[in-house]
């Protein structure tokens, strides 16, 4: 039974909040403790389709499993938190960016069956032809330097003539 991997995902609880999740997506969830590059493993899965099969827990299947990598730890978009009163001058301006971690889903498993993320290939480095040495190349004149000299040469050339 060949599966395609759009067809499988989990749904995982992870900050108080339900994810639909497929191998090889990337996410953002509220907090989660590691660093960049560090492996994780959710453990709170409520359901599991894949393989034509649907896999529901009471609350959370057993011997399901979603894992991933971190792949940054940063900060969502920032809310603005503004609190007025009518009439009585009262006005308060919060702002509040919420901490949140990047994942990638790379595997989805269901007790003895898995379904991970395909692996990108790296792409094939082009072929580049050998061409031959080029000499008496003249470097390159600095446009500062350029500048410079020309503003020099131009007053030396007007005192002589303005003597002459």
């Amino acid at each position: 039974m060949s599966t395609e991997l759009s067809d499988v995902y989990a749904v995982i609880r992870s900050g108080g909040k339900q994810y639909r999740v497929s191998p090889g997506q990337r996410i953002k969830l509220e907090r989660l403790d590691g660093d960049a590059g560090d492996a994780i493993t959710f453990s709170e899965v409520l359901l599991v389709s894949g393989g034509g099969e649907v896999a529901v827990g009471t609350p959370i299947v057993e011997s399901a499993s979603v894992s991933g990598e971190i792949l940054e730890q940063g900060r969502g978009r920032k809310i603005n938190v503004f609190k007025y009163k009518n009439k009585t001058r009262y006005r308060r301006l919060r702002g509040h960016r919420q901490l949140q971690t990047s994942v990638l889903v790379n595997e989805v498993s269901l007790g003895e069956q898995s379904w991970n993320a395909p692996v990108a290939e790296a792409p094939a480095e082009p072929e580049v032809e050998e061409t031959e040495e080029i000499e008496d190349v003249e470097e390159p004149v600095d446009e500062v330097e350029a500048v410079a000299e020309a503003a020099d040469a131009e007053p030396a050339d007007e005192t002589e003539a303005s003597e002459e």
